[in-house]
């Protein structure tokens, strides 16, 4: 009978323990919200009491960047053929350049550091 107790009185011990951890969170998170929604409210009245004083319209500022929005998008086009004829050469056309400039593509590292290393690595063992 014990042994049966034992075990039951550990299972409400646990049970009684997570219990208690499920209300500390939820008072934690509670918490947590009220003083975020308080800071919120906080910023949200200072911004308005600037914004009214000192001439700065929140709304204005907002149409602005919609129209600049409106004519970015407004100006774009698909790209043609030139854009992706331009854009299959740019790889070919790096790595020419990045060895002439000495620079391994493969590795982005000098060719000069790094012929030594590919030498040793292909000498055979004596």
């Amino acid at each position: 009978m014990g042994a049966v107790w034992g075990m039951f009185g550990e299972s409400l011990l646990l049970l009684f323990a997570g219990f208690c951890l499920v209300i500390v969170i939820f008072y934690l998170h509670h918490s947590t919200s009220k003083t975020f929604l308080v800071h919120l409210e906080r910023v949200r009245e200072e911004l308005t009491e600037k914004s009214s004083s000192s001439g700065f319209d929140l709304e204005e500022l907002k149409e602005e960047l919609l129209d600049m929005v409106h004519d970015t998008i407004g100006n774009m086009s698909p790209p043609t053929a030139i854009d992706h004829l331009l854009g299959a050469l740019s790889g070919p056309l790096q790595m020419w350049a990045m060895r002439k400039a000495g620079i391994d593509p493969a590795t982005g590292q000098a060719i000069q550091q790094v012929l030594p290393v590919v030498s040793e690595m292909l000498e055979p063992e004596p």
